[in-house]
């Protein structure tokens, strides 16, 4: 019995200790910019890499409303390939993987086909009249 519960914890311990692999990892994020930047209802920028865990994307919702995501897909995030873009970068629609195929939904980063069953990491977006405020 006594070796029953060092088994029991040795299977623990192992399995605790494995890494996430659909995990996006947890970086500081605290930038603004001009709302200028990106147009009017229905505009998406990229950011530069320097945000977020592979950019950041802003997506203006509608009138006062911007939503911001990181670009690391939520399917096997750790592969560097998994990066999310624009479906048509003057009129964008929804976000693509090119390498998992995954699409998502703008309006909320919304897994709507591929293999990801999460949604986009989305971060803090506030509008103060002037800037966006990205944050987490």
């Amino acid at each position: 019995m006594n070796k029953f519960y060092h088994i029991l914890i040795l299977i623990f311990m192992t399995c605790s200790c494995t890494k996430d692999e659909n995990t996006i990892p947890e970086v500081y994020v605290n930038f603004r910019i001009p709302a200028s930047e990106i147009g009017g209802v229905g505009s998406a920028i990229y950011t530069n890499d320097n945000y977020g865990v592979r950019g950041i994307i802003i997506y203006h919702k509608n009138t006062n409303e911007y939503v911001a995501y990181d670009r690391t897909c939520s399917y096997r995030p750790s592969n560097s390939c998994e990066i999310v873009e624009f479906n048509d970068e003057l009129n964008p629609v929804f976000l693509v993987d090119s390498c998992c195929t995954s699409r998502f939904l703008l309006d909320d980063g919304t897994p709507f086909s591929g293999p990801a069953l999460l949604p986009l990491k989305q971060y803090f977006a506030n509008f103060d009249g002037t800037y966006i405020n990205v944050s987490n």
